[in-house]
């Protein structure tokens, strides 16, 4: 098998005599492919894909220089490489060889020492050049996969500082929508609320069956892929590609990364979305709550002035009655200041009870201005 190894060379000479010296003298160090006219030359590089011609010039029907014009004409032949073999030094012969497509010229009688150096070298040469295209090919390509990544992450990048800026979530859907059609892409957004769901494709308001398909996927696994279809799920965040680039696999990877960062990002907006309206509704029911409570204190407050002012000025008009009364009575002087004491006690301890109760109605009435404060900021 190791003869499978060895560069094919192709002897072309239509002199039986000279392909056979030339083939013996090659022979060990490559595979030898022989063809006796410049119409079979075609015919067997075309079979056989050699890795390199030795052509001779002066032969019957197509001569060397016109064989080796159609060689070069050849998509698929013209890079094999070619030595003229003739027995012509001029250097016009050189440089219709030249001109013909020729890699280089050795001239007869051939010095095998001379040929088999000359092979090497041009394999080599060729070798190197064939690499150095591989190389650049490589480079290219890897320069283009570079400039496309950073394009569709500027693009990534683009799109997640539209997120910050969505204040609702039909805005942050709309959002979503334009990162996927910046990559090329059709698909379903769909985000989740307490208050229901949004739901919207690339071409307008999601039809009903986009809104069941990937209203069901809340429950499915975090990323599936089906073909050129794609679906990205988080809790409040859903994404249906459906027309995922899947001839390019390296797009179709980088694509699903970056998909994946996408909704990750929408999900946390959709999360701080959620955070803020239900801060939203606790303050509000706080605000009401405060404002019942205020209210509520208030009133109490009014009722407890107007009980205190009513309890005083019923003290006073008693007071007034049984200083009458004991004229009307007759009552001697003892008996008059034995009343009298029992009314001056009684009033006392009421008025010692309004004065407590003044203490804590001065402070409900601060308690209920640090309130209404609260309520008008």
């Amino acid at each position: 098998m190791e003869h499978l190894d060895k560069p094919t060379i192709l002897i072309v000479d239509d002199d039986e005599l000279m392909r056979s010296l030339i083939g013996e003298a090659i022979s060990d160090c490559y595979q030898v492919l022989s063809a006796a006219s410049g119409e079979e030359c075609l015919q067997v590089a075309a079979l056989k894909r050699p890795d390199l011609i030795l052509l001779d010039v002066e032969m019957p029907g197509l001569d060397g220089y016109e064989t080796c014009h159609r060689l070069k004409a050849d998509s698929d032949l013209g890079s094999i490489p070619v030595i003229f073999v003739s027995a012509h030094d001029e250097i016009e012969a050189r440089i219709h060889g030249y001109e013909a497509g020729a890699d280089d010229y050795i001239v007869k009688p051939l010095e095998m020492r001379e040929l088999r150096a000359k092979i090497s070298g041009l394999l080599s040469r060729v070798s190197e050049r064939t690499q150095l295209k591989e190389m650049a090919s490589y480079a290219s390509k890897t320069a283009m996969t570079a400039m496309c990544s950073m394009s569709e992450i500027g693009s990534l990048l683009q799109t997640m500082q539209a997120f910050n800026a969505c204040n609702s979530y039909p805005a942050l859907v709309d959002a979503a929508l334009q990162g996927l059609a910046a990559y090329g892409l059709d698909g379903v957004v769909q985000v989740r609320s307490p208050g229901g769901a949004v739901t919207r494709s690339t071409h307008g308001d999601a039809n009903p069956l986009e809104a069941s398909v990937i209203g069901h996927m809340a429950d499915m696994e975090r990323i599936l892929q089906y073909r050129n279809r794609l679906s990205i799920t988080y809790p409040s965040v859903s994404l249906l590609v459906s027309n995922l680039p899947t001839e390019d696999p390296d797009r179709c990877g980088r694509l699903r990364d970056h998909l994946a960062v996408l909704v990750e990002s929408a999900e946390v907006r959709a999360a701080s979305l959620i955070a803020d309206a239900q801060t939203r509704l606790r303050g509000e029911r706080i605000a009401a709550s405060v404002q019942q409570i205020t209210k509520v204190l208030h009133d109490i407050d009014q009722d407890q002035r107007r009980s205190r002012a009513a309890t005083s000025q019923a003290i006073q008009d008693m007071t007034t009655k049984l200083e009458r009364a004991y004229i009307q009575l007759a009552l001697t002087e003892k008996q008059e200041e034995f009343f009298a004491g029992i009314t001056s006690e009684s009033v006392t301890r009421v008025l010692d009870a309004q004065l407590a109760e003044t203490g804590q109605q001065d402070k409900m009435t601060t308690v209920i201005g640090e309130l209404q404060k609260m309520l008008s900021l």
